[in-house]
């Protein structure tokens, strides 16, 4: 992997784990975040807002990178995030039911740091698994 692609790929581990740290050391302070979800945050607030969303509504958090892309200024990341969720998501509260979600993220990186992102995820699955009565097949 390209320094690049290795940069992504720990932007999404940090990301899942909450490490408001190396979020700090590999984005840049005027990061532009085009999101999919209306109503919150943008830019780097919005990248805080979504790692503290993650860590306090889900709990045993990981991220599973299926492939990487990485073209100059460009790395595109297709993953597979599974949890458990504990607490407000969506405006559902916490189920305690195991999640899966697939999703897309692409990055453009200059200068060693991250400074645009655009991240496309599965919602409509996500919801159904919160809002089944019982359990549900969960994406492959």
């Amino acid at each position: 992997m390209s320094g690049n692609s290795e940069l992504a790929v720990r932007a999404l581990h940090a990301l899942a784990g909450a490490e408001m740290d190396v979020l700090e050391r590999l984005y840049s302070r005027d990061f532009i975040f085009h999101m999919q979800v209306p109503d919150r945050p943008q830019g780097y607030a919005g990248l805080r807002d979504r790692a503290l969303m993650i860590n306090s509504a889900l709990y045993d958090v990981s991220i599973t990178v299926k492939v990487v892309l990485d073209e100059g200024d460009t790395v595109v990341t297709r993953w597979r995030g599974r949890a458990v969720h504990k607490g407000d998501l969506m405006g559902l509260p916490g189920t305690g039911r195991r999640i899966v979600v697939n999703g897309i993220t692409i990055f453009r990186v200059h200068d060693g740091v991250i400074t645009e992102e655009w991240t496309e995820f599965d919602a409509l699955a996500l919801l159904s698994q919160l809002r089944a009565e019982s359990n549900v097949p969960v994406p492959l």
